[in-house]
């Protein structure tokens, strides 16, 4: 288990470095600013763009095309996440462009590792609201679930179902499981995968990555399809356009912290 706050903290005096600087999943990734939000808060501003990109602005006044010169940079997308170390809990702001979870993970991994965190994995699954719970024990009968998971922070043991006993036997960093029912019947909603994966969702850190469910609602002929990616718990927040980067952050800021509190 790694220390979380030598992490963040050695992470976090990268802001605006060049060796803070990584290429991950064909972007240009950095962090700009780094700030401490509380004692155990700590606000990181991520940005990625593709350096291949040649956007081209559109003048409304004009009508016409210009070329938009760019000298020893790239544009880029940026976003807040805010990182409490106590509770290991993160808070990533979800904008259109931003930056994806995906490449918030690889670039903390790579940079992990070349700062002396040999073989670190980041994983940042979400959170999940209780709507799923609510959703998966609406259905009537559960015709198929399929269930991805990665190797929790200690170990696999930390939860204790079957996926993980069976993960931790064969010494897997994630697995993937999908149970289905026989024709015509369903599978047991208080047992086994149903019980596992809902134990799983209810906890604010689990092995969980996505779990897909598909069943059938009372009154309803076809089958519904759930998704665990589609109940990520979540804040909605106005940004008036045209804000600063720490304008941003001063809005998102009481939100996010009620999100990664341990409470």
């Amino acid at each position: 288990m790694i220390d979380y706050v030598d992490f963040i903290a050695r992470v976090a005096s990268l802001a605006a470095k060049k060796e803070g600087r990584k290429r991950v999943l064909g972007q240009v990734v950095a962090i700009t600013e780094a700030c401490s939000v509380s004692e155990d808060v700590i606000a990181l501003r991520f940005i990625s763009g593709n350096e291949d990109d040649a956007p081209i602005f559109y003048n409304e006044q004009t009508g016409g095309e210009e070329s938009v010169e760019r000298e020893g940079g790239v544009f880029a997308n940026a976003v807040w996440a805010l990182f409490n170390t106590s509770t290991r809990l993160v808070a990533v702001e979800r904008k259109r462009p931003g930056v994806s979870t995906a490449i918030i993970e690889r670039y903390l991994q790579t940079l992990g590792r070349d700062i002396g965190y040999n073989r670190l994995s980041v994983d940042l699954n979400q959170v999940t609201s209780e709507e799923f719970d609510s959703a998966v024990n609406g259905l009537e009968t559960v015709k198929k679930v399929a269930v991805s998971v990665n190797q929790p922070n200690l170990d696999w043991s930390d939860d204790s179902n079957e996926i993980h006993r069976y993960a931790e036997e064969s010494s897997a960093a994630s697995a993937r499981v999908e149970l289905t029912a026989p024709r015509g019947e369903s599978l047991a909603k208080g047992n086994g995968i149903v019980k596992d994966i809902l134990g799983l969702a209810r906890k604010k850190i689990s092995s969980l990555k996505n779990v897909i469910v598909v069943g059938q609602a009372p009154g309803e002929a076809g089958n519904k399809t759930i998704n665990l990616e589609r109940y990520a718990r979540k804040r909605q927040v106005e940004i008036e356009r045209g804000s600063s980067a720490f304008e941003e952050l001063d809005a998102i800021r009481e939100a996010s912290l009620e999100m990664i509190s341990d409470e």
